[in-house]
């Protein structure tokens, strides 16, 4: 009976789940990890795979391939995701009622165009928004 009872717990026991983890900076500039999403700014995120049960080499060949190609795929999600602005660096500006600077102007030109164009950034359009920035900005 007891055997029974320990192969039926083994059998419902399952392998443990991905979870994502989250670096955060707090006001006063402590740093914390977290599961819960930050709330604010996280400057940070990862999903922390656990390992693989042992077993034949091919189902371990298997599982480390898996694991490689989901870190791929979240790399390419994470770069095609628009780096986020940091609250304050445009509410100075927006703060003292003044109206932007060429040099400014130029800078948001830039930002809101590379956000438009995501990954289809090319070489020749980001050296062309640079020139100009630097033109105005000199």
């Amino acid at each position: 009976m007891k055997m029974l009872l320990i192969v039926g717990l083994c059998l419902m026991a399952g392998h443990g789940a991905a979870q994502t983890v989250y670096k955060c900076r707090h006001a006063n500039g402590e740093v914390v990890y977290q599961s819960a999403v930050c709330p604010g700014f996280t400057e940070k995120q990862w999903t922390a795979t656990p390992a693989p049960a042992a077993g034949s080499g091919a189902s371990l060949a298997r599982a480390a391939a898996e694991r490689s190609i989901e870190r791929d795929r979240q790399s390419l999600k994470d770069s095609n995701r628009a780096a986020p602005v940091r609250p304050g660096r445009h509410a100075k500006m927006r703060a003292t009622r003044r109206a932007p600077t060429a040099c400014e102007r130029a800078r948001l030109a830039r930002a809101a165009a590379h956000e438009r164009r995501g990954v289809r950034w090319s070489f020749d359009d980001a050296s062309r928004s640079d020139a100009r920035v630097f033109k105005a900005c000199r």
